[in-house]
């Protein structure tokens, strides 16, 4: 079966202009996607996302690495050292559901999640099965100028029949 959208004859779609995105780390060409100068992304200047100054993310200044907080800084984002595959649960199996269940978390200073909860749900037990199996995890934890630092994740478990 196509894919199809069905909507009202009378709504009104949004011109886009794809060509004046513009990319947040690209070189001078088409204005920025906000308010701000410099081809960035939002409110800020020099090809920044965000409202800070400089190449980074958000409201930091600099362009070493990543303004989110306010800071900057050299930034490794954590590494999956181990990792243990999701259990199927029998009513997922029965159904024969595959797909992803999209998980936000925090790694620890010492590489262990903590405080996860579902982003994308894929129902009949596989949320659980997830949560159970990122919480068996292992990484490397982020660091920020040299010390390791609690950092958020998105984590992505896929489910998938052999």
């Amino acid at each position: 079966m196509e894919p199809t959208v069905a909507i009202s004859a009378d709504v009104r779609l949004p011109q886009v202009d794809l060509a004046v995105l513009g990319d947040p780390w690209g070189k001078p060409g088409p204005p920025s996607n906000g308010p701000g100068g410099g081809g960035g992304i939002g409110s800020g200047c020099c090809g920044g996302v965000g409202p800070g100054k400089g190449p980074g993310v958000g409201p930091g200044e600099g362009g070493a690495g990543i303004g989110i907080r306010g800071f900057a800084g050299d930034f490794t984002a954590p590494v999956v050292i181990f990792k243990i595959e999701p259990e199927f649960s029998e009513d997922a199996r029965k159904a024969k559901l595959q797909g992803i269940v999209m998980l936000s978390a925090e790694v620890d200073t010492n590489g262990r999640v903590r405080n996860v909860r579902v982003l994308r749900s894929l129902g009949l037990g596989l949320d659980d099965k997830a949560i159970e199996a990122v919480q068996q995890w292992r990484f490397r934890p982020g660091y920020r100028d040299g010390r390791p630092v609690v950092q958020s994740a998105i984590i992505e478990v896929n489910f998938h029949l052999l």
